[in-house]
């Protein structure tokens, strides 16, 4: 049975959207389980009401920690056994930063500034003809963005703080990995596909920060996109040290 992923489109000229579903694309990929892809642009068709989700033999299952429970208890496949349990603990916490976190220094970013918020919503919203319509659902979104932020608490930052928080967190990825192919080790896991997912949509997405400058000047993260862009997304550009 072939499992069908889904996600939103992406920009012209990028190479996801998404944190997350580049998570997940690597991450099947990676099972080497059977999968096609699916563009799926209204998020309210996933069981979470969001995107990616994924549907296999018939049901849908949506966030990717539930994915990868599910692709365990199904199809046998965890990229983590190989790992000792203190690595699996803190292969956890780092996907727990690196989702949690620095993926609000991300939405920030790309929503907090108007300018750049706008560059988003040309991309979500930019195909719609009727300019009403389209204002209407373009503004609607910004405004629901903006809450979410200052909600979740990274929308109370400023900018330079936000920066220093994100820059923290890059360091503290380069420190861990220091000259290892992958964390913990030669085997590419779930891990790898959560770090990657999100330093990939801050170098290759629609939304140039100061964050995609300082991943670049740390050649071992700078080496460890390539090497996974090369294995599973050759379409991606190579990233200069």
């Amino acid at each position: 049975m072939t499992i069908k992923f889904f996600q939103p489109p992406v920009a012209p000229g990028t190479a996801f959207l998404s944190p997350f579903c580049a998570k997940l694309d690597m991450l099947l990929q990676i099972s080497g389980l059977p999968f096609e892809r699916h563009v799926e642009g209204d998020p309210r068709q996933g069981p979470k009401q969001k995107v990616p989700f994924i549907e296999d033999n018939g049901s849908r299952i949506g966030d990717t920690f539930f994915i990868e429970r599910h692709l365990r208890e199904t199809q046998g496949f965890d990229s983590l056994q190989h790992l000792s349990a203190t690595e699996r603990a803190i292969g956890n916490m780092i996907m727990a930063t690196v989702e949690e976190k620095l993926y609000w220094v991300l939405v920030y970013g790309r929503w907090q500034s108007p300018a750049n918020a706008q560059v988003m919503k040309d991309i979500f919203f930019g195909e719609i003809p009727d300019k009403a319509m389209r204002d209407e659902m373009a503004n609607g979104a910004e405004t629901m963005m903006r809450q979410t932020l200052y909600g979740q608490g990274m929308g109370r930052h400023s900018e330079a703080e936000v920066l220093e928080i994100g820059m923290q967190i890059i360091d503290d990825l380069s420190t861990i990995l220091a000259e290892s192919d992958y964390f913990f080790g030669t085997t590419p896991t779930s891990i790898d596909a959560s770090v990657f997912g999100a330093l990939v949509n801050f170098v290759h997405g629609p939304i140039q920060t100061p964050i995609a400058n300082h991943i670049g000047n740390k050649p071992n993260l700078v080496s460890y996109m390539d090497r996974i862009s090369h294995q599973y997304f050759p379409n991606i550009q190579k990233q200069a040290a």
